[in-house]
């Protein structure tokens, strides 16, 4: 047979085999999980799986995981590290549990997940808290800024005050000494023969 090189469109076919035999050997490591919903909530469920065309059960397992995760959050930080821990022991004996029942020998399984996520949850617990102190203090020193602002103005005030005060005292001494300047001039005859 004449020996010839894999053309791109036959390399798809290649392809092909690879991804169908990754997602048997994914199916292998699922374990069946039975949930009842609501008729509303499988609409749902059918609409955005449609949508996005994915099946139900792919859309319903992501957002499960996403759940779980989001649950784990909300949970106090010491019983969060002590559930990571048990969930983590877990994970072991329930996957050779799914491997057992899908007839595979073993499951390859990631260690420390729920450890991982806590550990990531925990770093933005920090972030969030340090970010926090950090807008605290700045309102206090708004507040200072704008004390300060209001001792400068009301300074500003009293400057201008003290200035127009001063304005005045010199506009009457001035007025003052006009009248003092013409009143003399008046008592004295305009000329020297009259008389």
């Amino acid at each position: 047979m004449q020996d010839f090189d894999t053309t791109s469109t036959q390399s798809l076919i290649d392809r092909y085999y690879e991804e169908e035999k990754a997602q048997r050997l994914r199916e292998q490591t699922l374990a069946a999980f039975t949930i009842r919903m609501d008729a509303n909530d499988l609409a749902m469920l059918n609409v955005i799986a449609r949508r996005f065309r994915k099946n139900r059960e792919e859309v319903a397992q992501e957002i499960l995981s996403n759940a779980l995760i989001d649950l784990f959050a909300r949970i106090d930080g010491g019983e969060r590290k002590l559930m990571a821990r048990d969930a983590d022991d877990a994970a072991r004996s329930i996957a050779d549990e799914i491997a057992e029942e899908n007839g595979v020998m073993t499951i390859d399984v990631k260690a420390g997940v729920w450890a991982n996520h806590d550990r990531q949850i925990t770093k933005l617990e920090r972030k969030k808290a340090k970010t926090t102190e950090k807008a605290e203090p700045q309102p206090a020193m708004a507040e200072e800024a704008v004390a300060a602002d209001d001792e400068y103005d009301s300074q500003t005030a009293d400057l201008a005050a003290e200035e127009a005060m001063e304005e005045e005292a010199m506009e009457e001494l001035l007025a003052e000494e006009e009248s003092e300047a013409s009143a003399p001039a008046a008592a004295q005859p305009l000329s020297m023969f009259a008389g």
